[in-house]
């Protein structure tokens, strides 16, 4: 059976659907996985017509924590990438011009992303202030090159401390290991991702596990749950 009751759903779901025409579907076989599909969408009318083939993503180490509403919910260090519905803010990159139509940081030695939790610019992205640096934060052009590119998930945009923080789209690891709580994929689907985005359309992500799909095609008519 599913785990959702109908009327706590809706009433979680319903401010975010406005106005969406853009919807990448995350969904993975089971909350604990490490690893999931990823379909694009766009709405045409009513429903939501797959834009794109499904192609393999990494999720976090722990599987999937959810946002609000149901355990086990997402928190920072818990190597669970987020369960729920998400805006797609911005890209990132290595590289000077913008790779996407969305707002774009250019990732230099100074951009960080603050994953202090007892900071005030907690789950923020901006550029290193040496003269008031966070105690703990992300440097987003790293020597892995994971970030060369990549998306920001709005993961936890009231910034509630100790929920998560720092949650991107990014490339793949060269073995594919599981993330820290992001998702990642291969060079050429996340190039696509990016370059498809747009602003105007209100991108937004649904990343969910298998068992809670059925409950989410009723309000994103036409996403597949396979």
């Amino acid at each position: 059976m599913s785990p959702f009751k109908p009327i706590t759903f809706f009433i979680l779901l319903s401010p975010f659907l406005f106005g969406s025409q853009q919807l990448v579907v995350v969904i993975s076989t089971d909350i604990n996985a490490t690893s999931a599909m990823m379909t694009r969408y766009e709405k045409d009318s009513d429903v939501y017509r797959a834009v794109s083939a499904s192609v393999p993503v990494v999720l976090g180490r722990s599987g999937l924590g959810w946002d609000q509403g149901y355990e086990p919910l997402k928190r920072e260090g818990d190597g669970r990438s987020p369960a729920g519905i998400f805006d797609i803010s911005a890209t990132f990159g290595e590289a000077p011009n913008a790779n996407s139509a969305l707002t774009y940081w250019y990732a230099d030695d100074k951009l960080i992303c603050i994953d202090d939790v007892n900071d005030t610019r907690y789950n923020t992205m901006g550029r290193l202030d040496p003269a008031n640096p966070p105690k703990s934060f992300e440097q987003m052009r790293r020597n892995d090159m994971v970030y060369r590119n990549g998306a920001v998930i709005d993961y936890n945009s009231k910034r509630i401390s100790g929920r998560g923080s720092c949650i991107f789209f990014h490339l793949n690891h060269p073995n594919k290991r599981p993330t820290a709580g992001c998702t990642a994929m291969d060079e050429q689907p996340l190039l696509e991702l990016i370059h498809w985005l747009d602003p105007n359309k209100k991108p937004k992500l649904l990343q969910i596990p298998k068992s809670a799909c059925e409950e989410y095609q009723k309000e994103f008519v036409g996403i597949m749950c396979e």
